[in-house]
C-alpha cells in the first residue's frame, strides 16, 4: 500500500490531465464555443445539459447539479476514494507520483499479503475433502457454487497450526500473520511456546477494503458442531490490525459499489449471509457491518456512493427500538436513513428464501424515515401529547450539533423540521449554538449583496483572499452565506474545490454560468464594490430593526425597564446614523 500523496503532486497531476480525454471516455462530447457538452453519466436526460470547460478545468450538469474537477468525475464515475482517483489519473498521463510513506503506510503491504494468502488457503480446503460439511451446509442455505466463489468464502480446518504451516511454506513472516491476526501465541503446559490458528472449524467470509483486497475474515461455526466446555462465539472477526478497522469497514462493499452506484441506494443488513442471500436474489447494493451495530464512519463510507440507505430491522417492537437508537448515528453521518421492518422473526435471509425478491422489494418500497421510529420511541403511548413532541424536537436539534458538514446540516434541519412541524429556525438557533438564526436574505427573489460576494469568491481565488482580508463576512446576517463565505475564504486550492461543490445548487449554478460567461474583470471588481458597500451600508439599519423587535417583545410581556434600554439603544443608534449624513 501507499502514503499520503503530496498536495505538490495532486497539483501536477490536476495540470497535467485533460478532463475532456477522461470524460470522453464516459460521454460523447461536442464542442461547444470554449466548452464542450454531452448527456449527463450522472441522471437520464434526452437534452445535454452536461458542459465541460477545459480551460476552467471542472464539469457542470445543468441538470441535475452535478459539479467537480478531474479527480471528482472519476471518484464519482468509477467510485474511489480521492487517493485512489489521484492514482489513477496519475498513472493515465504518465506522472510520477512521490509519496509520503510512513511507517503505518509501510506495513500495511505485508499484512495484505498475509491475508490473500489465508484466503486462497481457505478457499482450497473449502473444495478438498476436509470442506464436505461446510459444503453441504451452504447449499442448504441456498448458496450457489457462483456466490461461493465470487464472495470467495472458504474453510477454516480444525487442526491447530494447519495455517500457520501453510504460512510458512508460502514465506509469510509470523510476526505478519500474528499482526494480521491469523494465528495467535499459545502457552503450553510443559513450558514450551508456540502458535495457533485463530480460525478452526469454521467457514471463513473474507472482509476486503473498498478496492477488493482482503484485509481480514469473519469465521462462522457450523450449526450442532459438538462443543466440549465453553462454547465457542457463533462468529468470529479477525482482531484489529494496521489494515483493519471493524467501525470503519462494511462486510461486501467492494462488491456492492457499482450496484449501490446503479440503483442509488444501499441496503444495510445483519450478516454476510444476508448479504449473499440478496446477491443471489439479484439485490446487489447490500452491504453488512461486522458483527456490531452500525457507526457513524461505516455510513460516511457508504455516503461516497449514496446519500439514500435503507437499514433493515425486524418488524417487532425491539426492532422499532433498534431502529430509532440507529437515527443519531444516521444523523451524525450527514444521512437522513430510512428504515425497512421485515414480518416479526424474519431476517432479509429466511425472507427472500421463503419469499422472494418481489416480496422483498415492496418491504424496502415502504422504507420509512428513521426519525419516524426515532420520534415514535420519544414520544411513547401519548405519541400526541404537546410536551412530549416538544422534547423530541429539542432532542433531534441536540442531535443536529453532531453533524459537521454546514450544507448537510442545512438540508436535515429542513427534513427534521417538516417532520416534527417546527419551525427551522428554532431547530437552527438550538442545534448550531452560537450560530444566529437565519435572516431573510435582503433580495428573496435575487441574489443579494451576501449571495453575490459568495460568487465572485467562488469564482476567483484572488477576489476571494481579498473580501476575507475586509473583514466584510463578519457583517453577513445569512448563517447559509456566512458560512459559504469563510469554506471559500480557505488558501488551500482542493479544499476551496471541495467547498465549491458544496455550496447550495442554485449559487453553483450561477457561479459555473459565470465562469463560462468569461465576464470582463471590470465588471466583477464593479459588483465586489457594490456588495461591499450594500453590506456596510445596512449595518446600522439592521440594527435598528432588531432593537425595534426587542421594544415590541418587551411591550408585549410587560417589562418596562427593557423597554426603556432599547429605547436609549434606538436613539442611540438614530443619532449615529444622522451624524454619519451630515458626514457625507
Amino acid at each position: 500500500m501507499t502514503g499520503r500523496i503530496r498536495d505538490e503532486a495532486i497539483r501536477t497531476v490536476r495540470e497535467r490531465a485533460s478532463l475532456s480525454e477522461v470524460v470522453s471516455e464516459v460521454v460523447a462530447l461536442r464542442r461547444r464555443g470554449r466548452s464542450a457538452v454531452g448527456l449527463c453519466p450522472f441522471h437520464a436526460e434526452k437534452t445535454p445539459s452536461f458542459t465541460v470547460s477545459e480551460e476552467r478545468g471542472f464539469f457542470h450538469c445543468f441538470g441535475c447539479g452535478e459539479h467537480g474537477d478531474v479527480f471528482a468525475f472519476v471518484m464519482k464515475t468509477q467510485s474511489l476514494t480521492f487517493p485512489e482517483a489521484v492514482r489513477r489519473i496519475a498513472d493515465r498521463f504518465g506522472v510520477p507520483l512521490p509519496e509520503e510513506a510512513g511507517e503505518p503506510a509501510r506495513r500495511r503491504e505485508p499484512l495484505t499479503a498475509a491475508n490473500a494468502a489465508a484466503a486462497a488457503f481457505f478457499q482450497a480446503e473449502l473444495r478438498g475433502p476436509g470442506g464436505g460439511r461446510a459444503r453441504a451446509y451452504l447449499r442448504e442455505r441456498g448458496l450457489s457454487e457462483e456466490l461461493i466463489e465470487r464472495f470467495g468464502l472458504g474453510w477454516a480446518p480444525g487442526a491447530g497450526e494447519v495455517l500457520a504451516r501453510h504460512l510458512r511454506t508460502k514465506g509469510v513472516p509470523l510476526e505478519d500473520a500474528l499482526t494480521a491476526g491469523l494465528v495467535m501465541r499459545r502457552d503450553r503446559p510443559d513450558g514450551a511456546g508456540g502458535v495457533l490458528d485463530r480460525f478452526r472449524e469454521r467457514i471463513m467470509f473474507p472482509i476486503t477494503d473498498t478496492s477488493g483486497k482482503v484485509i481480514a475474515f469473519g469465521g462462522r461455526i457450523l450449526p450442532g458442531r459438538p462443543a466440549s466446555g465453553e462454547p465457542p462465539p457463533k462468529y468470529l472477526n479477525s482482531a484489529e490490525s494496521p489494515v483493519f478497522r471493524k467501525g470503519h469497514t462494511l462486510y461486501g462493499l467492494a462488491l456492492a459499489r457499482d450496484a449501490i452506484r446503479k440503483t442509488d441506494r444501499a441496503i444495510v443488513v445483519e450478516g454476510y449471509l444476508d448479504v449473499i442471500a440478496l446477491a443471489q436474489a439479484g439485490i446487489g447494493e447490500v452491504v453488512a457491518p461486522l458483527g456490531t451495530a452500525l457507526t457513524a464512519e461505516q455510513l460516511r463510507l457508504l455516503r461516497r456512493f449514496t446519500e439514500t440507505v435503507i437499514a433493515c430491522f425486524d418488524g417487532d417492537l425491539a426492532g422499532r427500538r433498534a431502529a430509532a437508537r440507529s437515527f443519531p448515528v444516521f444523523l451524525e453521518a450527514g444521512l437522513w436513513g430510512r428504515g425497512a421492518f421485515l414480518p416479526a422473526g424474519e431476517d432479509p435471509d429466511t425472507f427472500v428464501r421463503a419469499q422472494g425478491r418481489v416480496a422483498l422489494e415492496g418491504v424496502l418500497a415502504a422504507a420509512e424515515p428513521l426519525v419516524e421510529a426515532f420520534v415514535g420511541a420519544l414520544a411513547g403511548p401519548k405519541g400526541d401529547a404537546v410536551g412530549r413532541h416538544a422534547e423530541a424536537a429539542r432532542e433531534v436539534a441536540r442531535l443536529l450539533k453532531r453533524v459537521r458538514e454546514p450544507h448537510e446540516f442545512d438540508v436535515l434541519v429542513r427534513l427534521a423540521a417538516q417532520r416534527l412541524g417546527v419551525r427551522e429556525e428554532t431547530l437552527r438557533s438550538e442545534g448550531a449554538p452560537g450560530v444566529a438564526p437565519a435572516a431573510a436574505p435582503d433580495e428573496p427573489h435575487a441574489p443579494g449583496a451576501e449571495a453575490m460576494l459568495v460568487e465572485l469568491m467562488a469564482e476567483d481565488a484572488t477576489l476571494a483572499e481579498r473580501v476575507a482580508a475586509c473583514g466584510i463576512i463578519a457583517e453577513f446576517q445569512h448563517p447559509e452565506w456566512r458560512r459559504a463565505a469563510e469554506a471559500l475564504a480557505q488558501r488551500d486550492e482542493t479544499e476551496r474545490q471541495a467547498r465549491l461543490e458544496a455550496l447550495p445548487r442554485d449559487i453553483r449554478e450561477r457561479v459555473v454560468r459565470r465562469l463560462l460567461e468569461e465576464r470582463p474583470d471590470v465588471e466583477r471588481e464593479r459588483a465586489l464594490a457594490d456588495c461591499i458597500a450594500h453590506i456596510r451600508r445596512r449595518g446600522p439599519r439592521g440594527e435598528e430593526r432588531r432593537v425595534r423587535d426587542e421594544i415590541r417583545a418587551a411591550q408585549a410581556r410587560g417589562d418596562s425597564e427593557a423597554v426603556e434600554a432599547a429605547m436609549r439603544r434606538l436613539k442611540q443608534l438614530m443619532d449615529e446614523t444622522q451624524a454619519e449624513k451630515a458626514r457625507t
